[in-house]
């Protein structure tokens, strides 16, 4: 069986969860077709039972869980037929694709427990489904028999007996996020001790006015005394065991750095062998205990870096043999801890990059190699000189980019001066809380996460230098971004003539200077996801809560230091940047929620905006409302179907040159055929399914 490693944790996840959905969904229908009493009844839910089927089967196929994918195939043999020729499926059927049911849901266990299916998953239930297809004889009575060994045996779970217990992570992220918010109560509780004291001082006062008045303070004045020490005393205790929860639990999510490298040293050697090279993998660091959000986050970056340093780092035995090398290529990965921040170094001992060619792939002149360099992270920049399934597409270290910001922090390239190449990726030691410094500008409160931040100054304006957008410092020039301009549209304030509060980043390429109107101090903060909306907007890492209760956006150090760049770029007069293909917007319709996540994920690592429908309808009105530069859509989905959605767009006369790309488990050349004629642009099979392929499919139909 394959390792779920081998996967994306967040894509198998929402795989999983959809299996057993969709499990419950095909016996709950089946037991209703059993039940119901109307030949009409039957037959709607039959063709309701196909679509579930069809969709499980394309989720299952571009995940490559071969066995779920089988099952569902010849279920869905079974159910076409009997809605092509509106026929009633048989006691026996029901019986059968019952079991097939079954297998499914075993499946969803075994995914649920880590393991991936192997592709002989269920096949007594395949070897019975495809004999009931052929409508093979029987025991007599003209249906097809099943087999006794389908008798699926149901795991059972007995009590852990050795006083440990299994937590779910989900549980373990609800406790963290508790115990974060109880440590921010003891901003609110210093407040309030505060202001305790404040009205025993407005108290005493009370008392000089008058005679008359001083009983009455001096009872006032005793109750706040006595009430700001109990604050004080409880406020203490209130933060040793909040601290003490905190630690606890932010122990009990942790788990070797090792964790996150798991599979890498077999995938190292599998692609050497690929590509007649020698390479193997050293892990430094392995045993640092690492936040469990932190590592699964980083599974994916690791695997592209490690994937990129075999494809285009390591050489050939004969050429490392001629530079005076071993001829097994290394590749080390280490990871330290430096205060509240974790580093991870990935380096080859390769023939690093050809600045050569990444200025021509890049179309950026040989200047600053260091600049140079940062332009890998971009999509569809590659030095590779040819396209190959292991690399040439520009993708893999975009994907790196996007997930390591994700995490809050920041990825940076350079060159091995012994040979090879090198990133350095820095990120925090959890995602829960962030020691944040609180800045101002426009009216709106912003955070910038405290480990990033040099120190904070003032600059006036015979500092500014706007013909280069630098600003002139103590430790020298540097570039600057006006927090109120980029962020809240607002004019910049360089030639107002008063000195400017500034915090000074640490920012890939180096110091960048924020200008804000006031910077409000500095505190540990609790953090939020951003949430679906705001997934895609680069500038902000997370959401801040304050003490308050209003939220305070965390910016994105990497998104600064990009606009900073741009901006003297611009002010340089150098030619402007090429329109880059994330300017265009992709629409993905599907009924299956996984389906759709994947589509997008793939769209958006190579530079697409994506927006989302789960059917034909929807897509429609998603088009009225926002428009879209090319839409993606699955075939068989309820309300309206990918070929209908096609006929509409193309009978619009505002979206009949959209281009439409219909992705669907349909194999006959029949379906092909009908969705060409209907106007689609390319069709693709989902049992074929090729990201790469995918992609060069979407490109060449714009």
């Amino acid at each position: 069986m394959r390792k779920p490693q081998e996967f994306d944790r967040e894509l198998l996840e929402m795989f999983t969860q959809e299996v057993g959905e969709r499990a419950s969904d095909i016996e709950r229908t089946l037991l209703a077709i059993e039940g119901a009493a109307e030949a009409d009844e039957k037959l709607g839910l039959q063709e309701h039972l196909l679509r579930t089927v069809h969709s499980l089967k394309g989720a299952a196929g571009l995940l490559q869980v071969r066995g779920v994918e089988a099952i569902c195939h010849w279920m869905e043999e079974i159910l076409s037929v009997t809605v092509k020729e509106t026929s009633e499926l048989e006691q026996s059927m029901l019986d059968l694709l019952l079991s097939g049911a079954d297998a499914i849901r075993d499946a969803a266990r075994l995914l649920e427990a880590g393991v991936t299916p192997s592709p002989a998953h269920g096949e007594s239930v395949v070897d019975a489904l495809k004999v009931a297809t052929a409508k093979a004889p029987d025991d007599g009575g003209g249906k097809p028999k099943r087999p006794s060994s389908m008798q699926l045996q149901v795991p059972v779970r007995v009590s852990d007996t050795d006083g440990s217990m299994r937590v779910s992570a989900d549980r373990l992220d609800t406790l963290l996020y508790r115990s974060g918010e109880l440590l921010s109560f003891d901003a609110v509780m210093r407040r309030h001790a505060g202001d305790a004291s404040l009205l025993r001082e407005q108290a005493r006062k009370l008392r000089g006015i008058g005679p008359e008045f001083a009983a009455q303070a001096a009872v006032l004045e005793s109750g706040l005394r006595q009430l700001a020490t109990s604050l004080r005393r409880d406020m203490n205790l209130m933060q040793s065991a909040a601290t003490a929860l905190d630690h606890e639990v932010r122990h009990a999510r942790t788990q070797p750095f090792a964790e996150a490298c798991k599979g890498l040293d077999r995938l190292v050697r599998d692609m050497a062998a690929g590509s007649d090279k020698s390479a193997e993998l050293e892990i430094r660091g392995g045993e640092i205990e690492i936040d469990r959000s932190i590592l699964s986050g980083l599974q994916d970056a690791l695997r592209h870096l490690v994937r990129n340093a075999v494809a285009h780092g390591i050489e050939p035995p004969e050429e490392r043999r001629q530079a005076g090398k071993s001829e097994r290529g290394k590749i080390l990965i280490a990871v330290s801890v430096s205060g509240d921040r974790m580093q991870v170094r990935v380096e080859d001992d390769g023939r690093g990059f050809d600045i050569g060619s990444l200025s021509k792939a890049s179309g950026v002149a040989m200047e600053d190699e260091a600049q140079l360099l940062r332009r890998v992270f971009e999509p569809g920049v590659s030095t590779s000189s040819t396209v190959s399934r292991l690399s040439g597409r520009g993708i893999g270290l975009d994907i790196v980019k996007r997930n390591i910001e994700a995490l809050r922090g920041t990825a940076e390239v350079s060159q091995v001066p012994t040979g090879g190449a090198a990133f350095a990726l820095a990120l925090p030691l959890t995602l829960a809380t962030v020691r944040a410094l609180e800045v101002i500008a426009g009216e709106h409160v912003f955070a910038i996460d405290i480990a990033s931040v040099q120190r904070v100054i003032r600059v006036r304006a015979e500092d500014f230098a706007t013909s280069e957008n630098v600003v002139s410092t103590t430790a020298g020039s540097i570039p600057f971004v006006d927090l109120g301009d980029w962020l809240v549209s607002r004019p910049g304030r360089i030639d107002s003539g008063q000195a400017l509060p500034a915090v000074v980043v640490d920012a890939p390429g180096g110091p960048v200077a924020v200008l804000v109107d006031v910077v409000a101090g500095e505190q540990e903060l609790l953090a939020r996801p951003l949430g679906p909306r705001l997934a895609n907007v680069r500038r902000y890492s997370a959401g801040i809560v304050l003490p308050d209760g209003r939220i305070a956006l965390l910016l994105n150090v990497s998104a600064i230091a990009e606009a900073a760049a741009q901006k003297r770029s611009l002010v340089g007069a150098r030619v402007p940047r090429p329109a880059a293909a994330s300017r265009r917007t992709v629409l993905v319709v599907d009924d299956s929620k996984y389906v759709r996540t994947l589509v997008k994920l793939i769209l958006e690592a190579a530079g697409y905006e994506v927006t989302m429908a789960g059917d034909g309808r929807q897509a429609l009105e998603e088009l009225r409302e926002r428009g879209a530069d090319m839409v993606v859509a699955d075939v068989d989905m309820p309300t309206m179907n990918g070929f209908e959605l096609t006929e509409a767009i193309r009978s619009s006369e505002r979206f009949t040159d959209t281009p439409v790309v219909l992705v669907t488990g349909r194999e006959t050349l029949e379906d092909k055929v009908r969705g060409l004629r209907a106007g689609a642009n390319a069709y693709l099979r989902k049992d074929q399914f090729d990201a790469q392929h995918f992609l060069e499919t979407m490109r060449r139909v714009v």
